[in-house]
């Protein structure tokens, strides 16, 4: 991480976090704003596997969460990934940081249902989700 400054958005778990930072027990809030703030992340999100993802925007110095929606995973390798491009969509086209950190979540939690990329994210099933979340 270290290698990374003045970066827009940036997804990385919590585990590496705190590896990064050299900090096992410290707030997780606390520990955003400090890599935030080092590397100069407009937008930091910090996937917790089962327990969701937190969103921390800088500028705004606001955090945002969202729950996790996939009570197994097969695989979590490129989960991130997946929420990557998906937020980065969300966030580009105007939509709030809460709804995009959602539809994130979503994806997500698709890409945790299968091994590796076998399957893309399905904007249906998102869609779907959405729905009934809503109702």
């Amino acid at each position: 991480m270290r290698n990374y400054k003045n970066v827009n958005c940036v997804i990385i778990n919590e585990k590496e976090i705190r590896h990064e930072l050299r900090d096992k027990n410290g707030k997780l809030d606390i520990l955003m704003k400090r890599l935030s703030k080092e590397q100069n992340i407009k937008e930091l999100i910090v996937t917790r596997g089962n327990r969701g993802s937190v969103f921390y925007n800088k500028v705004e110095n606001k955090f945002s969460y969202s729950d996790a929606f996939s009570k197994t995973a097969v695989d979590k390798i490129g989960a991130g990934d997946a929420m990557l491009s998906v937020i980065a969509l969300c966030l580009k086209s105007g939509l709030t940081k809460e709804l995009s950190l959602l539809i994130a979540s979503l994806a997500g939690a698709q890409s945790v249902k299968t091994i590796g990329n076998k399957e893309f994210v399905n904007k249906n099933q998102i869609l779907s989700s959405l729905a009934t979340i809503f109702k």
